[in-house]
């Protein structure tokens, strides 16, 4: 079975408060872990498992439809992971940041999955003095691509999930939960969840291909500061993009604080003060960036895409046509 996984990062835990939680020990399908705290679980909708609750939030199963059968030509079904928070506490998307605790999945204990796949949506990013983060307030639903072994069989999607908890510190949560999907009878497959609208809005914050495109990355030196600016365009005018920018290789070892933005209709320019990580190289040893761009409304984001660069050392000739990279 293949299993969605994500590591904890927790780069400055002792000082935020962040408290171990141990594995509960009895079935958990019901129950979650806070504090020590356990709560029972709600009764479950149609389309979704119960929730599991804890002191500041709680984590359910929700799917498209309200069988395991599928439509003619469908592969997979279509299921999420629905957290939601209270006032002022918030949770973390695949890579928090400065800090915080990055979600952990597993699907181990399901029956009749051979894979399920984890999509994150564009997070919103969080920033405070010494401390840029990305993550989800109020409400976040990781939509899920589950593969049955058997597509004419039940499935028991069982999940086993840790993440984060925050708001002046950060608590693991550990929470499970069970959704059954029965075989439709007969040619049926099964009527559409109260979630499908749910699981279809989050799915289309998740970073896909929309004709944005990544202009230029180039290093600049200003009053001995380093910056980095990128530059985009969008499909259509922007309405409020934000740029989620985190260096993932290469010799340099940077950190990249809150950048100044620039717009103009569909063109945006963030530039990024950098900041060497102790002991290392900066963007002069070339750094390799996974590059995130959404567009912001009122009521989410509207659509995000990815892109991967890599920032060249700065006597490299080996740069694209298409980017401007300016040397130290």
């Amino acid at each position: 079975m293949q299993i969605g996984v994500f590591s904890i990062a927790l780069p400055a835990a002792a000082a935020l408060g962040i408290l171990a939680i141990a594995a509960p020990d009895s079935p958990a399908s019901a129950q979650s872990s806070l504090f020590g705290e356990r709560f029972a679980s709600s009764r479950a909708e149609p389309g979704a498992s119960a929730w599991d609750k804890a002191l500041t939030s709680r984590l359910r199963l929700i799917a498209a439809r309200t069988s395991a059968t599928m439509l003619p030509g469908e592969e997979a079904l279509v299921a999420g992971v629905e957290i939601t928070l209270d006032p002022n506490w918030k949770t973390y998307w695949s890579s928090p940041g400065d800090t915080g605790i990055a979600p952990m999945f597993s699907f181990d204990r399901s029956v009749n999955v051979a894979s399920v796949d984890v999509a994150y949506p564009m997070p919103e990013r969080f920033d405070y003095p010494g401390d840029i983060s990305f993550g989800y307030e109020t409400q976040v639903v990781f939509p899920l691509t589950v593969t049955p072994v058997d597509a004419s069989q039940p499935v028991e999607l069982v999940a086993d999930v840790m993440y984060g908890a925050c708001e002046e510190l950060c608590i693991p949560v550990e929470a499970q939960a069970t959704l059954s999907l029965p075989a439709a009878s007969g040619e049926s497959t099964g009527a559409a969840s109260p979630f499908a609208g749910l699981l279809a809005d989050w799915r289309s914050r998740v970073p896909a291909e929309h004709d944005a495109e990544l202009t230029s990355v180039s290093s600049t030196m200003k009053d001995q500061a380093s910056f980095l600016e990128i530059m985009v365009t969008a499909p259509s005018d922007f309405t409020d993009p934000v740029l989620i920018a985190e260096p993932t290789g290469g010799e340099g070892r940077v950190y990249l604080g809150s950048p100044t933005r620039a717009l103009d209709e569909g063109q945006a320019s963030f530039v990024f003060p950098v900041k060497t990580r102790r002991k290392h190289a900066g963007l002069e040893a070339g750094v390799a960036f996974t590059i995130t761009l959404g567009d912001e409304t009122a009521n989410g984001t509207k659509w995000a895409q990815q892109f991967e660069y890599s920032l060249p050392p700065a006597n490299s000739h080996d740069a694209d046509a298409d980017t401007d990279t300016s040397a130290y």
